[in-house]
């Protein structure tokens, strides 16, 4: 499967999947694409011993959230939901929401991204991986809606689903919601469906504040989607790694090549003593010399070395298991192919470079693989999600204050395996705040500090110095920073553009619409990459990296006030 720009030019490296059939057998083969833009073009083809069969073209003509084909910024946006359908049922039925195979339904937490809600009213008769798939995207947020099954009886789980027993209307399932409905699925109208694709209606305060945000954006010229977000981010990470020439000495021999050639040659042409053969041979000899110049000081080796820069957004799915969305560039000083790999990770991949031709073979899944040719001193673009297991950090919410809807202080305990150095950052996100924080290393408490923002403000690309200026971590209170390096600035400079970035697991795009729903926190830490979390390349390579984790707190509203337990998902 690749994507096609332009005049059938292919871009973004071929997705494989093998796949071995028997005699007069059948199977799906899926692909998960990394899809960006509002219009793309997919190629199919299948490759046997005895020929290659083509098909028609895949046309993709909208963007993957709808904002019913407008620009406007405040136009109502539909939420991906489906319904699972049975196995060899034949009528689409009811026609108010999207079908799914419930045989398709991804055996990957990681390829579940992307829809909000789901209609389920039988008992899918599917493997362990599907089963973990679904209460890993229900974990993370997912609204499963849960009908009557066709004998109109109450669905009943087992396995790794029985979480999805509880007896009552509407329960918790980690930072997700599961709903009953008492009717079957013929009786799934548009009047149920509508509010569950739609998000919520803002406030009047919020409604007026994200006119307000938006009109001053558009002036800036600052709406921005998911794909600026990458392209920016991409773009950032190439400046890290570009070859440093000497281009004073280079210019110089240039103007020198350009004038030898004229008027010298032209000078030596004239003079009537001399064979006309001898300007040929010094123009063939000073060809030859400044091109030996160019080679030898034009060469690509002033102290690059092979080196991997990441970016990435972790989002909490438990306590011990992220979905971790990365941007990667390897750059490398030797043209040769080169192998990036992830094993037992779901791990999509896909190339950063959506507009470029990639020599590259994409094989996702537990065996995944990003086998590309790479030419010398270039850049190989990358996008990834998987999922990890790491050490349960042990947070706590052990007490917590509000005025109003306004959080006024909280107290977060945490474990020894918590991010820590002066190089990590904390926050709070409650409603549409984001709290600075100070952290009591002896204590192992994370409180909040006396400063916040707007997360609309906190996300803004030139706000990073704010950011980063606020709180304090594990006693490290930072002060007027020297001139960092270009690494450590850019780094710096991610954060706000990871925290937008963040918000699209949340399917809204918008950062001026989004507030945390009621009863709940989301904590921030931006640290550097833990080598454990770090892809394998095969080859030696220099790395560095920040992760922004992003995790939901949910706050318990029956504790006494000023004190709260926490559940946390």
């Amino acid at each position: 499967l690749v994507s096609t720009s332009g005049l059938l030019r292919e871009v973004g490296g071929k997705a494989i999947q093998p796949v071995f059939l028997g005699p007069n057998s059948r199977r799906w083969v899926q692909f998960y694409p990394y899809i960006l833009g509002r219009m793309a073009t997919w190629k199919f083809a299948l490759i046997t011993a005895e020929k290659t069969h083509t098909f028609d073209d895949i046309d993709q003509p909208r963007a993957v959230f709808d904002n019913s084909g407008s620009s406007d910024q405040n136009a109502p946006q539909s939420l991906p939901a489906v319904i699972l359908d049975p196995t060899g049922v034949l009528s689409k039925q009811p026609t108010s929401i999207k079908h799914m195979p419930a045989e398709i339904f991804p055996p990957y937490a990681t390829a579940t991204h992307g829809l909000y809600a789901m209609f389920l009213d039988h008992v899918p008769d599917w493997e362990a991986p599907r089963q973990e798939a679904l209460l890993s995207w229900l974990k993370s947020g997912g609204r499963l809606h849960l009908l009557l099954d066709q004998n109109n009886q109450t669905l009943r789980f087992s396995g790794t689903l029985s979480a999805l027993n509880e007896p009552f209307p509407e329960f918790g399932v980690g930072t997700g919601t599961v709903t009953r409905h008492e009717f079957q699925r013929a009786q799934l109208m548009i009047q149920t469906v509508a509010p569950v694709v739609t998000p919520p209606e803002m406030a009047p305060e919020d409604a007026e504040d994200a006119k307000a945000f938006n009109l001053n954006q558009s002036n800036r010229g600052f709406l921005r989607t998911g794909q600026d977000d990458d392209d920016e981010v991409f773009s950032e990470l190439r400046q890290l790694t570009q070859p440093d020439h000497a281009w004073g000495l280079i210019f110089f021999l240039s103007l020198c090549y350009v004038g030898l050639i004229f008027p010298g040659c032209w000078i030596l042409s004239r003079q009537r003593t001399l064979h006309f053969l001898v300007t040929y041979g010094a123009i063939a000899g000073l060809a030859a010399v400044f091109s030996l110049f160019f080679l030898v000081i034009g060469r690509r080796g002033y102290g690059e070395t092979t080196s991997v820069h990441s970016l990435a957004i972790a989002r909490g799915e438990d306590e011990t298991h992220w979905s971790l969305f990365e941007y990667s560039t390897l750059f490398v000083t030797a043209g040769d192919n080169y192998t990036i790999d992830s094993k037992d990770q779901q791990a999509l991949l896909a190339s950063g470079a959506n507009e470029e031709s990639v020599d590259a073979d994409i094989t996702s899944g537990n065996m995944a693989s990003f086998a590309s040719r790479i030419p010398p001193f270039s850049n190989q673009a990358l996008l990834s999600r998987r999922r990890l297991a790491a050490d349960d950090w042990k947070l706590a919410i052990t007490g917590f204050s509000q005025s109003g809807s306004e959080l006024t202080s909280l107290t977060l305990a945490c474990g020894d395996k918590f991010p820590a150095g002066k190089d990590v950052q904390c926050f709070i996100l409650h409603g549409r705040d984001v709290h600075s924080t100070a952290i009591d290393a002896a204590r192992k408490q994370l409180t909040l500090a006396n400063s916040r923002q707007r997360l609309q403000d906190f996300c803004q690309p030139d706000n990073a110095d704010n950011a980063f200026g606020t709180g304090s971590v594990f006693g490290f209170v930072p002060g007027r920073e020297p001139e960092l390096d270009p690494v450590s600035k850019c780094f710096k400079e991610a954060l706000p553009r990871l925290a937008h970035r963040s918000l699209i697991d949340d399917c809204v795009q918008n950062v001026g619409k989004f507030r945390l729903p009621e009863g709940r926190v989301r904590l921030l830490v931006y640290a550097p990459i833990p080598e454990s979390m770090q892809l394998s390349v095969s080859t030696e390579a220099r790395r560095s990296g920040r992760i922004l984790f992003v995790r939901d707190l949910l706050l318990s509203s029956e504790a006494p006030s000023g004190e709260a337990d926490v559940m946390i998902p």
